[in-house]
């Protein structure tokens, strides 16, 4: 998908900036996914987990009252995820292959229409009257992040891959549409089809897409615009899908929580506690500030310097920094920052912190509840670490504040927030 979108922006650079962010969310989960499944492999934390899955089971059968207790919780819950394994494909590729900007926005209008027959309260949360300006501001970004020429190649290029999905993995109101076979599309087929949807809609247009909201159904159904006519041909099969993945998540909701009670009884058994999933509450993690070696021959030390930043300065975005910012560092302007330990004033710091997606920008305080600096990444070997904690490996990577307040006073010129903000010498 990246090489498509890469191919179809090539020499048009407004459309490149159009989809520059879609680009770096798409290297940022390359990047993530490829970094977990080395992890992986490289690891033995799937042996583990099978090792405490058989000494669960074989605890809980041990003892009658544990056998009425939890047993089918555990039988409940391998059999959701078997139910959802079967059809994670099916699901997974059908959501890309609509992902073209303009069906999506047909099939928010038509959804929107639908629950407008409905009283407010019932509606389907998304499209209740309060609802309404989101909306709006959605079908008018859409100009933001758009070119019609790539979103069809990109289009065009998530159908050939739901194309190749066995045929139980289909949706017949798409395959229908498209006129998809048993794992084959005619290829000429589809572009002049595609090419007669693009050139034939005005949903690409903002103010059409704005007139769409508050039409009734049947206006909407009575459309010739060729997204909007498959939005309302795919919309039972779209509710179907809807209403199966509620039922699985409400399903899952009763039989986690018993697997969970489970789990925490038998590793109470044992004396030991269960690691803390980030559940988006509020949690505190806590840690060393050290550096690792998480191969042979590479060593991470625990902090970076001033110093640094001068060597990776190419002159070129995005390693291109201030002129000033470089001839501070030259001169050793290190003002009230330095640390005497390392001889230059500190920039980046490596903890054994606990972090995941989500976590950036974090205060990191130290043992006397000090800001000392902000957390915004972790190492490439961390990545694992939203499944399995490697002590010798897991590190978060934070800003020093000694750093943020070095570029305040001697780059920022920003002396009266350090003053307002009460800090002394």
């Amino acid at each position: 998908l990246l090489a498509v979108i890469m191919a179809a922006t090539e020499g048009n650079p407004d459309a490149a900036l159009k989809y520059a962010s879609f680009v770096a969310s798409l290297n940022n989960a390359s990047k993530n996914y490829g970094g977990m499944l080395e992890g992986f492999s490289k690891g033995d934390l799937v042996q583990r987990k099978q090792v405490l899955e058989r000494e669960l089971q074989a605890w809980i059968e041990s003892d009658p009252g544990r056998q009425n207790r939890y047993l089918s919780a555990i039988e409940n819950l391998q059999a959701l995820v078997a139910e959802s394994q079967s059809r994670q494909q099916r699901d997974f590729s059908y959501a890309l292959a609509r992902r073209s900007a303009l069906l999506g926005a047909a099939r928010q209008l038509y959804r929107l229409a639908r629950e407008q027959q409905k009283p407010d309260e019932e509606r389907e949360p998304g499209y209740q009257e309060r609802d309404l300006t989101i909306i709006g501001e959605e079908l008018t970004s859409i100009e933001r992040t758009f070119d019609p020429a790539v979103d069809l190649q990109e289009w065009r290029h998530l159908i050939l891959a739901y194309a190749e999905n066995p045929p139980e993995q289909h949706i017949r109101a798409f395959d229908e549409w498209l006129g998809i076979g048993a794992r084959q599309v005619d290829g000429a087929a589809l572009d002049a089809r595609l090419d007669e949807m693009y050139s034939a809609t005005s949903l690409g247009d903002t103010q059409a897409r704005l007139e769409g909201i508050g039409k009734t159904p049947a206006e909407l159904e009575a459309s010739d615009d060729p997204f909007m006519r498959m939005a309302v041909a795919l919309f039972d099969a779209d509710l179907r899908l809807e209403e199966e993945e509620k039922d699985l998540a409400g399903r899952y909701q009763e039989a986690r929580p018993r697997y969970m009670e489970a789990l925490l009884a038998f590793e109470k058994s044992r004396e030991r506690l269960v690691y803390p999933d980030a559940n988006s509450t509020l949690r505190i993690t806590y840690g060393l500030v050290t550096g690792s070696r998480p191969r042979d021959g590479m060593v991470y030390v625990p902090f970076t310097t001033l110093e640094g930043i001068v060597e990776k300065d190419t002159g070129t975005e995005p390693f291109n920094m201030p002129p000033g910012l470089l001839e501070a560092i030259r001169e050793q302007q290190y003002g009230a920052y330095a640390d005497e330990r390392i001889g230059s004033v500190p920039v980046n710091f490596l903890s054994t912190l606990d972090s995941t997606g989500g976590n950036s920008g974090s205060a990191t305080l130290n043992g006397r509840a000090e800001l000392v600096g902000l957390l915004f990444d972790g190492t490439y070997g961390s990545i694992i670490s939203d499944w399995d904690f490697l002590a010798d490996k897991t590190r978060s990577i934070h800003v020093d504040i000694r750093y943020i307040l070095w570029v305040m006073e001697q780059i920022g010129g920003a002396d009266h927030l350090m003053k307002e903000m009460g800090l002394r010498e």
